[in-house]
């Protein structure tokens, strides 16, 4: 186990929870994986994603950008990109909108690396880089358009386990120079539907009770406009069916990790859990966003595709497999109309 992270640890107590830790593995300033670790994201990466693998995404979230445009009456569009991975995304939504159209794209992303590989990516192109979503907001006077794909899995999570006496949060505790879980009574559990399931004795969970607090934080000055986000995950009985130990893992050079795996490495590996789509809905709605649909990817790049260019490669095939990640990722269009 790391030094730094041990170092941390001990000055917290000896223990901390495993959302704590998940926030520091991957986003401590200096030692984490977004901050400063990670390379790039594909083949040379630890992890692809469908952006990096098929254009037939970008193709259909370019369609329904500019559906949503006219849905909203922009004059201009103002688009704010939620991690920007490669750059690659961007590049391609903004090939679709002709020089003389009026449009502002901004990515927020916290990862100085990949915002470099970004730079790279779209020199000459009209893009501009926001610290932070209220930033990006206030540039667009409170209307816009937020696109995000696998950003909400980045999140830091709460894990539980439900014992014989309840649901109790799993810490992680040093003791001497070694590691161990531990689970704790938590007075106030947070609010998501995977605890109202009624699952068997030893079940693990997740709550990203962190993106519960971004939602609610950054999205105050979004006065119109609408949200997609897209991302692995579903209902809480859909992620964790036959998944007794819960969706968390690690990737590193595109191993799937597991079990206690997901410790190693901190700073050094991605570290992910699936999304619930049930309590992102929920708490969308508490910061005044309307669920306005939710599908599939493969639903949503045959509706917002092009027949004639769609699954002409593989990778195309692939993404949108109704069979595979076409299904295991969801789309979900959520507004706020003002």
């Amino acid at each position: 186990m790391a030094g730094w992270l041990a170092e941390i640890v001990r000055s917290e107590g000896g223990r901390v929870s495993f959302e704590r830790f998940m926030e520091l593995a991957l986003y401590h300033p200096v030692h984490g994986y977004y901050t400063r670790q990670i390379a790039t994201i594909g083949r040379a990466g630890d992890f692809s994603t469908a952006i990096t693998i098929s254009d037939s995404l970008i193709q259909g979230i370019a369609s329904w950008v500019k559906a949503e445009r006219k849905a909203l009456a922009m004059r201009k569009a103002e688009i704010i990109e939620l991690g920007g991975g490669t750059g690659r995304m961007a590049s391609g939504i903004l090939r679709t909108f002709k020089p003389w159209e009026s449009l502002r794209y901004q990515i927020v992303d916290l990862s100085g690396t990949l915002r470099k590989i970004q730079e790279r990516e779209l020199r000459g192109r009209p893009v501009v880089w926001a610290e932070t979503v209220e930033t990006a907001l206030r540039n667009a006077e409170g209307c816009a358009i937020l696109i995000s794909n696998e950003f909400v899995d980045a999140f830091p999570c709460r894990r539980f386990e439900l014992t014989p006496q309840g649901w109790r949060e799993i810490f992680f505790a040093l003791q001497g120079d070694l590691w161990k879980e531990e689970y704790v009574h938590t007075c106030e559990a947070p609010a998501s539907s995977a605890l109202d399931v009624m699952f068997g004795t030893g079940q693990r969970i997740e709550v990203c009770h962190s993106y519960r607090e971004w939602l609610g934080r950054s999205l105050r000055l979004l006065a119109r406009g609408s949200l997609l986000t897209i991302d692995y995950g579903g209902t809480p009985e859909e992620i964790y069916n036959r998944r007794p130990g819960g969706t968390m893992r690690a990737f590193f050079r595109h191993q799937r990790i597991e079990g206690m795996g997901i410790y190693l490495r901190p700073g050094r590996q991605d570290l992910t859990a699936d999304v619930n789509f049930v309590d992102v809905q929920r708490w969308g709605k508490e910061c005044g966003l309307e669920t306005v649909q939710l599908v599939t990817q493969a639903e949503f790049i045959r509706r917002w595709t092009d027949q004639k260019s769609r699954g002409r490669v593989l990778a195309d095939q692939f993404v949108a497999d109704p069979h595979g990640m076409g299904s295991a990722f969801k789309v979900l269009h959520q507004a706020r109309r003002g």
